[in-house]
């Protein structure tokens, strides 16, 4: 008897750390988005733009149409770099290149569409420290490629000019964390 309850415990017990481990690793994201408007040369939305935004790593390409608002929203894509193009009846084609989708962060791209034939094509070479800021909430965020952390400073050898690996930027130090002290009252 007490055998059936121990592995019936230990049952419960893996059971229980496996829907932990599971509801932590929905929690994590690695995707990112691009939202913004649509607008005409007056600054008034456009209605039923076909806004279509590709991949450039990989050609993958995702279209839909403005709302009501003039918005579009691409939610749930790959952290990359993206061209975006904006195709609406009585203006040229609008090109946005250089759209960065960063991980966990929105990225704003409002596209002003110029008057003309649709066979025309205005191509915008986006500035990414435009789409470094973050306008949807206070978080920080970036991504890096592991020659920007092997290029960091040495914490212990500020003359060195060893590499540092990702592994040893991500362990936590104790003398990084101050001791938080208790007031002594006399």
């Amino acid at each position: 008897m007490k055998r059936v309850q121990a592995k019936a415990s230990i049952l419960t017990v893996l059971v229980t750390l496996l829907l932990s481990l599971s509801v932590l690793s929905w929690s994590q994201t690695g995707t990112s988005a691009v939202r913004g408007t649509v607008t005409d040369p007056q600054s008034r939305v456009v209605v039923g733009a076909e806004v279509t935004l590709t991949n450039l790593a990989n050609g993958a390409a995702r279209t839909m149409k403005t709302n009501d608002s003039g918005g579009y929203n691409f939610d749930l894509i790959t952290p990359g770099e993206y061209r975006l193009d904006v195709v609406a009846k009585g203006f040229k084609k609008q090109t946005v290149d250089n759209v960065r989708a960063l991980i966990g962060k929105a990225s704003e791209a409002t596209v002003q569409l110029e008057v003309g034939a649709a066979s025309e094509v205005v191509e915008v070479q986006a500035s990414s420290a435009g789409f470094l800021i973050n306008t949807q909430d206070a978080s920080l965020g970036n991504n890096f490629v592991s020659a920007q952390i092997t290029q960091l400073p040495l914490e212990d050898e500020p003359t060195s000019r060893t590499s540092r690996s990702t592994a040893s930027i991500l362990i936590m130090r104790r003398v990084a964390t101050p001791r938080f002290r208790e007031p002594q009252i006399n």
